[in-house]
């Protein structure tokens, strides 16, 4: 068997997807792995395991492509002729595209593959994601707020194997760790790492904090401090120096990726941002200190693996969208030295750190929740946000969903207990009447789903018959229009529930027209079952933790019986679907 991974993504990202190579050889056992990587970050493969063939996309070349220049246009469209025609002869029995962009769809549709998991094109152009998971990972890159699964995790699962956990490791050549011996002290007791960049620097902490953090470890351990980066973070270093008398190896610019594994397998600790570095550590099983600012979240793209920590601002716009060009980044500032210190110094000395003293952070130790997927819990109380209630929900309920793994008393004391781990039991049980109102705002959806899978059914059984009326079927056709417009007013009005919204899109958008107009009309039906699925289940795991078997603001199957007052209500004039007229 032969499978191709499709990751155009950038060098963390390769670094992550490393645990689904690993998973693919394990569920496929035989098969041959190949991977598919952009030319600017394909020197990561190089300390990841888990493939055995390897294909770069050269992006100057395809570059071209987007140039006004019309010599460049018959070179690159030769290169990716060329370069498509020899994935083809590979014959790919699974092609598996992990990267949520144009270029990823455009190269899993054109290896012609007998299957693939992912987003792709079908043969109308319309863009199809066809497996649940991969449709929740493109959910999560857009409702990022609502999101708490791990990126690494996204991937094993999306890929399709088995959901097992599997560790993130990375190659350490002991050539290179002979090597790097000349700057090692071996008479310090502890030696940490510093990564002063990421890969923006609206990301990035102040030199000179990193350089506070030094003193007060210098005062208080015996430690060596090394610096690690890449040639273009030579400024930082420069600057962290200028506040540091003390001495200290600077290795920024100075090692290849290799190198840069076997100094991080020799130090006790790596203080960084989001970035590149951060995911080598964890994967030669160093410890990880991470500051998370600006678009950095910790949920996506945190250390993967049990015990690392994470601070984060406790600011409500953080993290911010991508989309976003902020005036101050106050964020930058909002986390003081003197808390990453004591924080740095309970991990080396093995302790739990007390954040009792440090305002404005917020701080998260990750472990493998009994999901088997990695999770991040609060070292500290958070406040109560509904978003917040609605993530944990969703991370409780749709693994839960997807594998049929568990009944749901289940869910409903894992929900409880990360419930308690992130607010304490006292704050949110003082927050049941919030909590119950959203089975009302539920229901309102589960009264939208029931509609559309009732109006999908019509044109099925129209389209079924003899002699079909289509102008019947175009009449329905409208009103399931209509429809996905309420439910998606539904989400913009309650944005904390984005999640089965954007995902219930998804699903529609990869219908892919099939050979029929009825296969369409079957997955049209499949779509509001789905969503009605889900809903009426996150409903439930409401209904369970509140210790109500029954809601009566809730009429079943035949409509929504909520306020009158509703927003559908007063958008359809005061008549309701329910009535299932023409």
């Amino acid at each position: 068997m032969k499978i191709l991974v499709i990751n155009l993504m950038r060098f963390g990202d390769i670094i992550q997807c490393a645990p689904l190579l690993h998973a693919l050889k394990e569920e496929y056992p035989g098969a041959e792995v190949h991977l598919l990587v952009n030319s600017v970050f394909g020197h990561a493969t190089s300390i990841i395991y888990g493939f055995d063939k390897l294909h770069i996309i050269d992006y100057e070349k395809l570059y071209g492509l987007t140039l006004e220049e019309k010599k460049m246009l018959p070179s690159s469209y030769k290169y990716l002729r060329d370069i498509f025609q020899h994935l083809r002869k590979e014959a790919f029995d699974l092609v598996i595209n992990i990267t949520p962009s144009n270029v990823g769809i455009m190269a899993a549709s054109l290896t012609k593959s007998k299957q693939i998991h992912g987003s792709y094109m079908d043969e109308k152009g319309l863009r199809v994601i066809n497996t649940p998971w991969m449709r929740y990972f493109h959910t999560a890159c857009k409702v990022r707020q609502g999101n708490n699964i791990n990126l690494v995790d996204l991937f094993v699962r999306g890929g399709g194997p088995s959901n097992g956990f599997y560790p993130l490791k990375v190659k350490v050549e002991e050539s290179c760790k002979e090597r790097i011996q000349q700057f090692l002290d071996s008479t310090v007791d502890y030696r940490i790492a510093f990564h002063l960049g990421a890969s923006e620097r609206r990301r990035t902490w102040e030199p000179k904090c990193f350089a506070r953090v030094a003193r007060m470890l210098k005062k208080d351990l015996n430690v060596q401090f090394i610096l690690v980066g890449v040639d273009k973070e030579k400024d930082l270093a420069l600057e962290f120096a200028q506040e540091f008398s003390w001495k200290f190896v600077n290795l920024v610019g100075k090692t290849d990726l290799m190198t840069l594994a076997a100094v991080l397998s020799e130090v006790d600790l790596l203080i960084c941002h989001d970035s590149g570095p951060m995911h080598v550590a964890s994967g030669v099983g160093t410890k990880v200190l991470s500051i998370f600012l600006a678009t950095a979240n910790p949920h996506e793209t945190g250390p993967y693996g049990p015990g690392h920590i994470i601070i984060e601002p406790d600011l409500p716009c953080h993290p911010c969208d991508h989309e976003v060009r902020c005036d101050h980044y106050s964020c930058r500032k909002k986390i003081e030295p003197r808390a990453v210190g004591e924080i740095a110094r309970s991990m080396l000395l093995g302790t739990l750190p007390d954040i009792s003293g440090f305002e404005g952070i917020r701080v998260f130790r990750s472990r493998i929740g009994d999901d088997g997927m990695v999770e991040l819990v609060p070292l500290r109380k958070l406040g109560w946000t509904l978003d917040r209630f609605a993530m944990l929900l969703w991370r409780c309920y749709w693994p839960v969903y997807i594998e049929r793994a568990e009944p749901e008393k289940q869910i409903v004391d894992r929900l409880e207990d990360r419930l308690d781990s992130y607010f304490g039991r006292n704050e949110w049980l003082n927050r049941k009447e919030e909590i119950r109102e959203q089975i009302n705002v539920f229901d309102e959806l589960i009264f939208l789903a029931e509609e559309g899978e009732y109006y999908s059914q019509k044109v099925l059984d129209n389209i079924c018959t003899r002699s079909p009326d289509f102008c019947l079927i175009n009449n329905w056709a409208g009103m399931l229009g209509q429809i996905d417009q309420y439910i998606k007013e539904w989400g913009y009005r309650n944005p904390s529930w984005m999640n089965p919204v954007q995902t219930f899109f998804l699903g529609k958008q990869s219908i892919s027209g099939g050979s029929s107009i009825k296969e369409m009309a079957e997955e049209s039906k499949a779509s509001y079952t789905n969503l009605l699925d889900q809903i009426r289940g996150l409903r439930g795991v409401i209904q369970k933790l509140l210790g109500k078997e029954e809601y009566h603001g809730y009429a079943g199957k035949d409509g929504w019986e909520g306020n009158s007052d509703s927003f559908l209500h007063r958008q359809s004039g005061g008549a309701s679907f329910a009535s299932h007229g023409g």
